[in-house]
């Protein structure tokens, strides 16, 4: 079933448009064309817009080299109207096919209500990097609380059928209560329209695990507007003084029927990841999450609530589709804007819709079915908003420090960890002749992940953090429209308020212990 909702996705433009599309969209400025950058139509999206949400800690994404310093990314001249679309840089991702990192471009987003952005970052092990998940936070406490390493997951499977169409499953999770941890039990919810619900969860860092509390978000397709991956030679940013701006957009609609999760990465990755190759080093079909239970998939949980009530056999197709891209070729999305652009005139035109995940900005809001629009601004404003996301670098680089472990070398990454391995190289190594039988498929996908870094806390170590810069507005715009955001579940109500009260008592012991100079 083809989704009706279209969202965005920019990245930078490396040639002029080709085919039909050539025609009616102007050049790209040569200056907001860098010499050899490529635009992917494949690879992470933003994690700041999108994350699946990892059940089981495990060992997260290592690359073998250090990443290079971070770009400068400055605004289009077109934005997203409306002041409730705040500015998230991008970041560098190791792309384990080119074993070289490509950059995963800046966002524009409507934050989560009530929420704030803590962004990921690179940490230094003994023989490469580890990616550190971003993570949104609760407004109204500038504290994090880093905690010692959980027990097992447990109650993650649904418990029987829905007991109503409109319900989805929350699984249950532990939180820290009283010296310990306590299970919060799983729970079924009734789903709202345009509102995605993404459930309480623990996070690993260097320093500690971070209890990251359930909120509501918006569905995909009113988040804003995302960047593309986008590949720059060396050279390219070595320039002094090199900074790029985004032209091109991708279509949410086609990118959400071609989009898969990376748990071990805390990342959705879109495109062609069809190959059984990519299963092996942990890029799953999404609809996975429903047979591992090792990640829950908010964004699969809404589409299927959303699209089972006028198709009941919406799981079925999206299995279908999968398998007929995963056998044929030329069903999938092309892997570069360059390609999709070459290719594009030679395919039936019913066709292009499904293909062409890359487009000009503009030409993707004028046929777009959400309220979102764009605005001209100027060179003052561009460099304004630029500023603002040198502000949450900082802010990232902030939690660097905030979160290091106590002082000593590098640790090692973990052993088995595949950041450095390519598909390719591993279709070479394992894989079996022939099309891979589901029974054996099953039993792979479901195999024990690595797992992740020893923290060294023992009890909660609570770290107060600068002012963050990325907040969502308790009562935010979507778009031209207002919508109020549904009231939280009453069993998460509970949980954060025994966590609340639990927390203003360890305070007055502190005040306590003070005055009595303890």
């Amino acid at each position: 079933m083809k989704y009706r909702a279209v969202g965005l996705i920019i990245a930078l433009l490396t040639l002029p448009v080709a085919g039909n599309a050539a025609a009616q969209q102007p050049p790209v400025p040569p200056e907001e064309r860098p010499a050899g950058a490529e635009v992917l139509t494949r690879g992470p999206v933003h994690e700041a817009f999108a994350e699946p949400v990892a059940l089981q800690a495990q060992a997260g994404l290592v690359a073998p080299t250090e990443p290079p310093p971070n770009i400068e990314e400055v605004p289009s001249a077109d934005r997203p109207q409306g002041d409730s679309f705040v500015w998230i840089p991008g970041y560098w991702s190791w792309d384990a096919d080119r074993s070289d990192y490509i950059w995963v471009s800046a966002c524009w987003r409507v934050a989560p209500p009530n929420m704030y952005w803590v962004p990921g970052y690179w940490d230094r092990m003994i023989d490469g990097w580890e990616w550190v998940p971003g993570f949104w936070a609760r407004m109204g406490s500038q504290e994090i609380d880093y905690l010692p390493a959980p027990p097992a997951p447990v109650d993650v499977r649904p418990r029987g059928p829905a007991p109503a169409l409109d319900n989805v499953w929350v699984p249950g999770c532990w939180y820290w209560y009283g010296g310990g941890y306590v299970q919060r039990r799983g729970y079924w919810l009734r789903q709202q329209p345009g509102w995605v619900w993404v459930p309480s969860h623990i996070r690993w860092t260097p320093r500690g695990y971070v209890f990251a509390e359930g909120h509501w978000d918006y569905a995909m397709q009113d988040r804003g507007v995302l960047f593309a991956p986008v590949y720059f030679p060396r050279f390219t940013y070595a320039r002094q003084g090199f900074s790029y701006s985004p032209t091109i957009a991708l279509d949410i609609a086609v990118l959400v029927t071609n989009l898969f999760a990376y748990p071990r990465y805390s990342h959705y990755y879109f495109g062609d990841y069809y190959d059984d190759a990519y299963v092996r080093i942990g890029i799953y079909p999404r609809f996975d999450c429903e047979r591992i239970h090792t990640w829950y998939d908010p964004i699969y949980v809404y589409d299927r609530w959303q699209y089972r009530r006028t198709d009941p056999r919406w799981e079925e197709h999206q299995r279908q589709d999968y398998d007929r891209r995963r056998v044929d070729r030329d069903l999938r999305p092309y892997r570069t804007y360059r390609e999709q652009e070459s290719r594009m005139a030679s395919i039936p035109e019913p066709q292009q819709r499904s293909m062409a995940l890359a487009a000009p900005l503009r030409s993707v809001v004028e046929r777009q079915v959400t309220p979102l629009r764009l605005e001209r601004i100027n060179a003052e404003t561009r460099q304004k908003v630029a500023r603002d996301g040198a502000e949450v670098r900082r802010f990232g680089d902030e939690r660097v420090k905030w979160e290091a472990p106590v002082a000593g070398p590098p640790v090692p990454r973990p052993a088995g960890g595949q950041g450095q391995v390519s598909p390719a190289q591993r279709e070479q190594r394992a894989a079996p002749s022939g099309e891979m039988k589901k029974e054996a498929a099953v039993t792979e996908r479901a195999a024990p992940s690595d797992a992740p870094r020893k923290v060294k806390v023992t009890q909660p170590e609570r770290v107060k953090i600068p002012a963050p810069p990325i907040v969502g507005r308790p009562t935010p715009e979507s778009g031209n429209a207002k919508r109020m955001m549904p009231p939280q579940p009453t069993k998460e109500r509970r949980q954060q308020a025994e966590q609340q009260k639990q927390k203003q008592k360890e305070k007055q012991k502190e005040k306590q212990d003070k005055e009595h100079g303890n």
